[in-house]
C-alpha cells in the first residue's frame, strides 16, 4: 500500500479501537445485553484484509468478537453500535445483539456465536460466487480455538476439493479463552493442517502494518486469479480480555506490543510527522466516542420491534 493509504488504515484502526472501548464503556455501566468480546489488538489484520475486499460480491464471515471487522468491511458504525446495545436502528432491529453482527449489503455476511461455526458458512458463500460466476470471493476470520473445531478441519478439505474462492484468515493470540494453543494442538502447528490439505498457506505478523497489508493484497489477489483457496495464519495480540471484564488471571500480555502504537513507529519512519498521527487519533476517538454515546442514548424500541416480527412471522398472540 502506499504510504496515503497506510495512514487512512490508521486513522480507521484507531476509530475501531475507540469504538470498542466505548462499547466497553457501555457494558460497564449495563447497557450491553450480555457478555461484550473486544477483538482489541486484531484491527490492522482486519482493516489490511477488508481493504483488498469489494463487498457485497465478496463476502466475509467472522466469529464473536466481530464489531471491529463489521465496520472495516463498510458497515454503518451506527447501526453496529445499536445492534450491540440491543437497540432498534441496529443492523437486524437490536434482535442479533454483539456476538450475531450481519450487514450483507456491505459483504459482511454474518458473525457467529458458535465457535467455528462462521468457516463452513463462508465456504457456502464461496460455492455461490463460484457457480454464479460472480468473480467474487468468500473470507472467513476465526481464530486459534476455533481452529481445533471439526467443522473448520471439514472446511478446509472441503475448499480444496471443490476447489473454492476462499481465505481462510486464522487469528492467533495464543490463547482460546484460557487455553493456551501450545497445549491444546497437536501436531506442529496450525498452518501445517492447512498445508497438508494442500491450501497456498503463509504466516504473517498481523501487529506489523506493512507486512499485514502486503500479504492481504498478495493473498486476497491469489485467491480472486485462480479461483482456489488459501489460508493466512496471523499473529496477533488480544489486548483485552476474552469477554469484557475477564481478569485474565491465567495469562501474562507485558510482552505484547500494540500493533497500533507500532503502526504509528513505522509511519514516522516513513517521513509523517508524529503530530498529524496524534490529531488522526485524537479525532477518531473523538468521533467514535460521540457516536457510541449517541447509540445510547437512542430510544430502545427493540421490544416492540420484536412484538412486529412475531406478528409479521404469524407468531403473535
Amino acid at each position: 500500500m502506499e504510504r496515503f493509504e497506510l495512514t487512512t488504515l490508521f486513522e480507521k484502526a484507531h476509530f475501531i479501537r475507540a469504538f470498542e472501548n466505548a462499547v466497553a464503556a457501555a457494558a460497564d455501566a449495563g447497557d450491553v445485553p450480555g457478555l461484550v468480546h473486544l477483538a482489541n489488538g486484531a484491527e490492522i489484520m482486519e482493516l489490511a484484509v477488508a481493504a483488498q475486499l469489494n463487498g457485497p460480491v465478496d463476502q466475509v464471515t467472522g466469529s464473536h468478537r466481530s464489531h471491529g471487522l463489521a465496520i472495516a468491511m463498510g458497515a454503518d458504525p451506527s447501526a453496529v453500535a445499536k445492534e450491540i446495545l440491543g437497540l432498534d436502528g441496529g443492523l437486524s432491529g437490536g434482535l442479533g445483539g454483539t456476538q450475531h453482527l450481519m450487514a450483507p449489503e456491505v459483504g459482511f455476511l454474518t458473525a457467529n456465536g458458535i465457535v467455528g461455526g462462521q468457516v463452513p458458512l463462508a465456504a457456502g458463500a464461496a460455492l455461490s460466487a463460484k457457480t454464479n460466476a460472480t468473480g467474487g470471493i468468500a473470507v472467513t476470520f476465526f481464530g486459534d480455538g476455533a481452529a481445533n473445531q471439526g467443522a473448520v478441519l471439514e472446511t478446509l478439505n472441503l475448499a480444496v476439493a471443490l476447489k473454492l474462492p476462499m481465505l481462510f484468515v486464522l487469528l492467533n493470540n495464543g490463547m482460546a479463552q484460557s487455553t493456551a494453543v501450545t497445549y491444546a494442538t497437536g501436531g506442529t502447528g496450525l498452518l501445517a493442517r492447512a498445508r497438508a490439505f494442500g491450501l497456498a498457506s503463509e504466516q504473517v505478523d498481523g501487529g506489523d502494518i506493512e507486512a499485514a497489508t502486503n500479504v492481504a493484497e498478495r493473498l486476497v489477489a491469489w485467491v480472486r486469479d485462480t479461483s482456489s483457496p488459501a489460508f493466512l495464519e496471523a499473529a496477533v495480540p488480544r489486548l483485552s480480555g476474552h469477554y469484557h471484564g475477564d481478569s485474565e488471571v491465567y495469562r501474562q500480555r507485558s510482552s505484547e506490543d500494540d500493533p497500533l502504537d507500532r503502526a504509528a513507529t513505522y509511519l514516522v519512519s516513513q517521513g509523517i510527522d508524529m503530530d498529524d498521527l496524534a490529531r488522526l487519533r485524537s479525532n477518531q476517538q473523538k468521533a467514535a466516542g460521540e457516536l457510541v454515546a449517541a447509540a445510547r442514548s437512542a430510544p430502545d424500541t427493540s421490544d416492540s420491534a420484536f412484538a412486529d416480527w412475531q406478528t409479521a412471522e404469524g407468531h403473535g398472540a
